[in-house]
């Protein structure tokens, strides 16, 4: 049956300042749709059960639907943390629709950054993702780290290279990710750039932090890529600084560590 526009209405978000929430009417529509036939056959336990087990999506989609009171109250029965059944946790789906208001609440909520998800991504690596600088931002005040294993965050920025992706790559920079991790064969994205005789790719990964100094399974260095190809515009951007300066990773790190401002 059609529900008339008054009752169709008391589902209707309505916005304030630019948030959408809900009221109490909400959440007893919520119970209403719960009040299914395969449910009238359970007691009481049962059903508390399952509706423990269902609120922590409910709390997910309130975040995508920036639903805020609707969350709120959904909060107050669960933990924050709650997850569903990907382990998906409000924070999760914050950071991955970006969120930003949310993430501010739910992190003032508690919420852990640290928390992962079925397939291993934390917070951070959803924000990542989906390139939301801000929320990186602040993830990575608050702590925010990324579980994956580090030669799967070799691989990604690799990736991102082949695609031209630099906006990815930015996330990553700000998420302090090591940009000279290597892939299952140590090499790296900067190994990949000068491959593909990529100068302004160079130039960004330089910009982000990595060097032409990590050797691959074969010993050899993206510098030495560039010289054993003759990609001179390539080898201009490495000259002298990772050429005469620092010819080795060793007298990099060494020059990088002296220059941390000590403590007296």
């Amino acid at each position: 049956m059609e529900a008339s526009p008054a009752e169709d209405s008391d589902n209707r978000p309505f916005l304030i300042s630019g948030a959408v929430v809900r009221g109490r009417r909400f959440l007893r529509w919520v119970g209403e749709v719960l009040e299914l036939p395969w449910l009238r056959n359970k007691d009481i336990e049962e059903r508390k059960d399952l509706l423990q087990e269902l609120l922590p999506s409910f709390a997910c989609g309130a975040v995508e639907n920036n639903d805020v009171l609707a969350l709120q109250e959904i909060l107050e029965t669960i933990d924050v943390d709650s997850g569903d059944y990907d382990g998906t946790t409000p924070l999760h789906k914050a950071c991955e629709a970006g969120r930003l208001d949310m993430v501010q609440y739910l992190l003032a909520k508690g919420a852990s950054p640290a928390v992962t998800d079925r397939f291993g991504n934390t917070p951070l690596h959803l924000a990542i993702r989906h390139r939301h600088y801000e929320i990186i931002r602040i993830l990575r005040t608050k702590g925010a780290t990324l579980s994956i294993p580090p030669v799967r965050i070799g691989i990604e920025l690799i990736q991102a290279v082949v695609k031209k992706d630099y906006q990815i790559l930015y996330g990553w920079f700000l998420s302090g990710t090591n940009m000279d991790q290597g892939d299952y064969d140590n090499r790296t994205a900067m190994h990949l750039a000068v491959r593909l005789r990529d100068p302004v790719m160079v130039a960004t990964l330089l910009d982000y932090g990595a060097t032409p100094l990590e050797r691959d399974v074969r010993g050899r260095t993206a510098v030495d890529e560039a010289r054993k190809n003759g990609f001179q515009n390539v080898l201009k951007l490495f000259h002298p600084r990772f050429t005469e300066q620092f010819p080795t990773r060793e007298a990099y790190l060494k020059f990088t560590a002296e220059q941390v401002p000590s403590d007296d």
